[in-house]
């Protein structure tokens, strides 16, 4: 079995497609699933289809624009996403391809496990008509990246960014005078350097020894 890449958040990203669905008033049928196999966290995107024009439109766009240009890609040998236009569209960014039947099951798993939790919350949202699931999407989404996994010993949420998220009830709290200084601006950065490192070396551990017991 190759060895997996633990070295950095979307060092390794797995990628699925969720479908078909009760087509929206947007017209989307399905839903295509990123999942960072080092910080668990999860982009997922609402399409109309999954022929490769919309798979790179969600990459270049959903992805790249927010996260940089994805390293590794691991994805079925049956996907859409491997022939024709996709794999100019690889070698152009550089993107190195992997298969899941070469790799360790738990990593494919991921983003299956992920797929069943994402449609049961979203069954908690939608209307009985099923029409408007892409509009929570992004809802469902924040409250995922938010909860704690087991495996990485925190949220995905904080995995990622190296601090927990400002929820709503916060605000409350939140100060925002005119003598907050922007020396407090340089101390944030060291601590959030700090942060992410630490926590980088946490999730690392935790994945070690996750691999471990699988």
């Amino acid at each position: 079995m190759p060895v997996m890449d633990l070295s950095a958040p979307f060092s390794l990203l797995v990628v699925d497609a969720i479908s078909p669905l009760s087509t929206t008033e947007r017209g989307n049928k399905y839903i295509l699933v990123f999942a960072s196999y080092f910080t668990r966290w999860v982009e997922a995107f609402a399409v109309k289809s999954l022929d490769t024009i919309a798979f790179v439109e969600v990459v270049v766009d959903g992805f790249i624009s927010w996260h940089s240009v994805l390293k590794r890609l691991l994805r079925d040998r049956g996907s859409n996403f491997t022939y024709g236009s996709a794999r100019s569209f690889y070698e152009t960014l550089g993107v190195k391809k992997l298969f899941s039947t070469a790799y360790h099951p738990q990593m494919q798993g991921l983003v299956e496990r992920f797929n069943g939790r994402l449609l049961h919350m979203l069954r908690m949202y939608v209307h009985e008509s099923q029409k408007d699931w892409d509009v929570y999407l992004p809802r469902v989404l924040f409250a995922y990246r938010t909860l704690y996994h087991e495996a990485l010993g925190d949220s995905p949420f904080f995995s990622l960014y190296g601090r927990d998220p400002v929820l709503p009830l916060d605000l409350a709290s939140l100060y925002t005078g005119q003598d907050w200084k922007s020396g407090e601006v340089a101390t944030y950065r060291r601590r959030l350097y700090r942060s992410l490192r630490d926590s980088g070396r946490m999730v690392e551990r935790h994945l070690v020894n996750a691999q471990d017991r699988g």
